[in-house]
């Protein structure tokens, strides 16, 4: 009954989100009132243990060019060099997807990220995670996808080390700029990158809502192939920022939350 009100608010909202978009002197979309800035809300001895961001769906910038993927026959690449049916490793059960399309990116351009450096609590592997606050990102503790934004240092990610799930604990968060940025999209929704498990969505809080919502993107890509470079997101996913904040506005948070 929940699943079929939610479809119904979607498909009414649909006339109010396109209402919300501008249109600026390049032709490009947005909607309207939405920003992303990164305040350092907790700082011990000059380090920021914490940031506290805003979100926006036309700045979500996910991953930078230089993130690190693995690749099935076990060699890595930079994002920037993953091309659509590359088979990239997307969760800790060793499982190999291949890349369907970029929900969105760009290749040239410095862009803003979260730098969060992880370390293994099972060994000496560390890694550094270029992320937008804005993407979704595996707590290990918790098992659920939470915005990078909200981790801070002593926080646990879920982390592959000798390929296995381990927690990764964060030591340390920094705001950094990174060339270009790229938002892969896989059959699962997740990938590693850099060792981190990853959602592939950014901008809606819930992973597996995000998800079965993408169903319909995935389709479509079955149907005329997926997309390379494409700076602004699919409409689907700016529908469903649109609704949730709706539902956020009407106190309607639990429906979102509790909705798997």
């Amino acid at each position: 009954m929940t699943l079929a009100l939610l479809h119904v608010f979607i498909i009414l909202s649909i006339r109010d989100y396109e209402a919300s978009r501008s249109t600026n002197k390049y032709g490009s979309t947005s909607i309207i009132g939405y920003e992303q800035i990164c305040n350092c809300v907790s700082a011990t001895s000059d380090v920021c243990m914490q940031y506290s961001c805003t979100l926006s769906a036309q700045r979500a910038s996910c991953f930078s060019g230089s993130s690190i993927i693995t690749l099935a026959d076990g060699t890595t690449k930079p994002l920037s060099h993953i091309q659509i049916g590359d088979k990239v490793l997307v969760n800790q059960q060793n499982i190999y997807e291949p890349i369907l399309s970029f929900i969105h990116a760009k290749s040239d351009g410095l862009f803003s990220f979260l730098a969060i450096q992880i370390q293994s609590t099972k060994s000496n592997l560390s890694s550094t995670i270029f992320v937008s606050p804005n993407h979704l990102v595996f707590n290990f503790d918790s098992g659920k996808a939470l915005f990078a934004g909200k981790f801070h240092v002593g926080d646990r990610v879920q982390f592959i080390d000798n390929n296995e799930i381990v927690p990764g604990e964060i030591v340390n968060i920094e705001l950094t700029k990174q060339e270009g940025y790229y938002a892969p999209l896989t059959s699962s929704g997740t990938i590693v990158v850099n060792g981190v498990v990853a959602s592939n969505y950014a901008t809606v809080s819930n992973h597996e809502l995000a998800h079965q919502v993408m169903g319909i993107y995935r389709w479509w890509i079955d149907l005329f192939g997926g997309s390379l470079l494409n700076e602004e997101i699919p409409w689907m996913l700016q529908i469903m920022l649109y609704v949730e904040q709706t539902l956020r506005w009407c106190s309607g948070l639990n429906l979102i939350d509790s909705y798997f």
